[in-house]
Formats: C-alpha cells, sequence, structure tokens
C-alpha cells in the first residue's frame, strides 16, 4: 500500500482531475495527501528598478500569494470532504525542483502530461520529464484528457530486462497488489535483430505472484515498422488497460534533461495514466 501520496498542485484547470485521482487513490491505499504547490517563478527584482516598479512586484507578489492560497485551501476542503488526511506544501524554486524536493518524502507523486492550452498551468521546460530524472519517486502521469477517477484495476507492464524496468514493477508493486489483471509487453525490432539472453518469462512471473500481484499475461509484440509508442498504446488498447508501469529512460547534459525515445513518444501521445520510475 502507498502511506503517502503527493500531489502538484497549480493554477491550471488539470490541477481538479490530478486531486480527484489523488484523493481516489489516497481512499484506495488509505494514505495520507500532501499538495506540493509549484507555479510559474515569482516576479523578481532588477538591478536599477524604479520605486514604482517595485510597488508594481510587491502587489504582484501579493496577488500570487492570494491565488496560492486559493488553490491549497481548494485542496484542503476537498481532501477533508474526502476524509482524507492531507497537509499543503510550497516552495520558490522552480516548479519541477519545489514538487521533486517535496515528493521525495512520499511513495508516489502525481502530476499531469504537458498540455499547451492549459495556460495558467505551472510551465517550464520539459517539467514532466525533470520531475523522472530528479523526484527519485514513482512519478504517475496523468493525460490532458480522458476521466481518470481511479487507475490500477488492469495494468500493463512494459518489461525489457532493464535496471529502469525492474524499478518500475517494485516501485509499482502496492498498485500491483491491488490490480484484478496484469500483461507483461515486451517487444523487440523483428528476427533480423539478434535477440540478447534475457530473464526468462517464467522467473518474472514467479515473482509477481511470490509479492502478491496477479499471475502475469505475457504478450510479445515486434516494434519494426510500428515503433515503441505506438505498440505500447495498441497493447492498452487491446488489453483495456487503464494504467501503464514503465521504466523512464534518460540522462542529464549541460543542465537538459534528455529522455530515451521510447520516453519522449508515449508522453506526448499517452491515452492512459503511466507509472514511470527511473
Amino acid at each position: 500500500m502507498y502511506r503517502r501520496i503527493s500531489v502538484h498542485l497549480d493554477h491550471g484547470f488539470d490541477c481538479k482531475r490530478r486531486t480527484a485521482l489523488a484523493l481516489a487513490l489516497a481512499r484506495q491505499h488509505q494514505a495520507d495527501l500532501v499538495g506540493i504547490y509549484a507555479s510559474a517563478a515569482p516576479p523578481q527584482y532588477y538591478y536599477g528598478e524604479s520605486v514604482l516598479m517595485s510597488r508594481t512586484l510587491e502587489v504582484m507578489k501579493g496577488l500570487q500569494a492570494q491565488n496560492r492560497d486559493a488553490v491549497q485551501n481548494a485542496f484542503l476542503e476537498a481532501a477533508a470532504a474526502a476524509d482524507v488526511p492531507a497537509v499543503v506544501r510550497a516552495g520558490d524554486a522552480a516548479p519541477s525542483a519545489t514538487v521533486a524536493l517535496h515528493a521525495r518524502s512520499s511513495d508516489l507523486v502525481i502530476v499531469s502530461q504537458f498540455n499547451r492550452d492549459d495556460v495558467e498551468a505551472a510551465h517550464e521546460t520539459e517539467f514532466v520529464e525533470q520531475m523522472l530524472l530528479t523526484a527519485g519517486r514513482p512519478v504517475l502521469v496523468l493525460p490532458s484528457s480522458g476521466d481518470f477517477s481511479g487507475v490500477g484495476n488492469r495494468v500493463l507492464y512494459c518489461w525489457d530486462g532493464s535496471r529502469e524496468a525492474a524499478r518500475a514493477l517494485a516501485d509499482a508493486a502496492p498498485a500491483l497488489h491491488l490490480a484484478s489483471h496484469l500483461v507483461v509487453l515486451t517487444m523487440d525490432e523483428g528476427a533480423s535483430v539478434d535477440k540478447q539472453e534475457g530473464v526468462p518469462f517464467e522467473d518474472l512471473a514467479t515473482y509477481c505472484v511470490a509479492h502478491g500481484m496477479p499471475a502475469p499475461e505475457h504478450v510479445h509484440r515486434a516494434i519494426k515498422g510500428v515503433g515503441v509508442g505506438s505498440t505500447i498504446l495498441n497493447a492498452v488498447a487491446d488489453h483495456s488497460a487503464d494504467l501503464i508501469v514503465m521504466g523512464a529512460y534518460g540522462h542529464s547534459k549541460f543542465r537538459e534533461w534528455a529522455m530515451g525515445g521510447a520516453t519522449a513518444s508515449i508522453l506526448k501521445s499517452m491515452t492512459v495514466p503511466i507509472m514511470f520510475s527511473h
């Protein structure tokens, strides 16, 4: 069971959907909920600015504080109505840094897929990607469209034998204990590609059952001519999955985050919530 779940709070219209999902999961897992407020960076003072500009910035800061209080109070009221213990946290750093910092004392953190139409959201360059690589916790990403008041009944897990995939399975274990169906998807690029020795599916299935997860169904598909992202989403549709569990692949370079092709692709076209681990 997840005992402490965090959710990103901002002024975007997806915030209510994230909160609804967080409340549903908190009730399901009997967990405490942490709302982490992280919106756009506050206005800064500049060298040589006029007294008038300083006063204007003070007014803007005051309005931001009022808006922050409104978001946090709405979150706490929703949690109280759902009888879920909740607290709020906030910070002045960049949104991804603030959320990642406070999420590290939780079991899971919930954020939203980037949505360019959500102009009031906490826009930051590659916010979700930075969260995946810096939070140190599994990150549940909510698609920008769709109704997902509850997830995790039918789960698609992407397995390639990697460290990230193994970490994702362990991080998702509390959710998988409550699932009714688990599909393990493995992929390759076709018969022309040399196959490396991997973990037998029987060993993976034994691990899942030993840890109280559903006995997994194995699905194997070639990705040549289709792509990893499309293959995963096709499998989601074929098996009516309501949650994807997968590893996030990427690295840092000169303070810019570069995600693996599979991760970047699925983040753009996701149709159901995805739990990432890195």
